[in-house]
């Protein structure tokens, strides 16, 4: 009898190891932590591993020298339209190395995710405030590139050279750079400069005299007119949703 009820109580002991050994194994050497278990993408919410991923190889975060324009950049953040900004990241600048990154056929980026970069971006400008009452546009129809050529002497020729051939800085009318660049990117440009690589803003190119928002677009038709096969040009249009901009008028208008 004794034997039995040893041999029973034995058995009820062996259960209730099994049960806390196997109940307890997260202290297992080899077991993965929770941060490191697969995720579907879709999952992703953190705004610098999305940037980082989908972002970074073409745009600064601030800490890097990029190809395309800096997201950072505050004057930049100031004229783009919030709706402008989400629509370009969502479906690309056709035409351009721009793609769309919202999601199609399963692949791809989904609204939450959209709505979480455009967040985090504009995120960068809190603290840095810019003076928006003499901003210009962001989006405006070509001007006069006849026009252009006087505005572009004024206010580009000291770094991009004669003809913008080059000087201290590049050439901005090589046939290869203007069908990379939409018509969009370049008044971008323009107008926000590209701080990291030493250009100025629109502001800053002569000292107290910026440039008018009839000189930005007359300097981008100037740069446009040089593009070889000029029907290309017509897929690297902008993708600014909002209502065509009135042509502007002249100064001495």
């Amino acid at each position: 009898m004794e034997t039995r009820t040893l041999q029973h109580n034995t058995h009820w002991v062996m259960i209730g190891l099994a049960v806390a050994l196997f109940s307890g194994c997260k202290w297992m050497p080899g077991r993965p932590r929770e941060s490191d278990r697969w995720r579907p993408p879709e999952a992703e919410k953190n705004f610098a591993v999305l940037y980082d991923t989908n972002c970074l190889a073409c745009h600064s975060n601030g800490k890097t020298v990029s190809a395309s324009i800096s997201m950072t950049d505050p004057l930049y953040l100031a004229v783009v339209p919030r709706e402008t900004l989400r629509k370009v990241i969502a479906q690309g600048v056709p035409g351009t190395a721009m793609p769309g990154f919202a999601a199609a056929n399963g692949v791809g980026l989904t609204d939450a995710q959209i709505d979480i970069l455009v967040q985090g971006i504009y995120k960068w400008a809190e603290g840095k405030p810019v003076a928006k009452e003499n901003l210009p546009p962001y989006s405006a129809p070509l001007g006069d590139a006849g026009r252009g050529a006087t505005a572009y002497n004024t206010y580009c020729e000291k770094c991009h050279g004669a003809e913008g051939k080059g000087g201290k800085a590049g050439p901005v009318v090589d046939s290869d750079y203007l069908h990379l660049a939409s018509d969009q990117y370049l008044r971008t440009v323009v107008i926000a400069g590209r701080p990291e690589l030493g250009m100025p803003n629109f502001q800053q190119n002569e000292p107290g005299k910026p440039m008018s928002p009839q000189d930005i677009s007359d300097v981008v038709a100037w740069l446009v007119s040089h593009r070889q096969n000029p029907g290309a040009a017509q897929l690297a249009t902008t993708t600014d949703p909002a209502p065509k901009a009135q042509p502007l008028k002249s100064n001495q208008e």
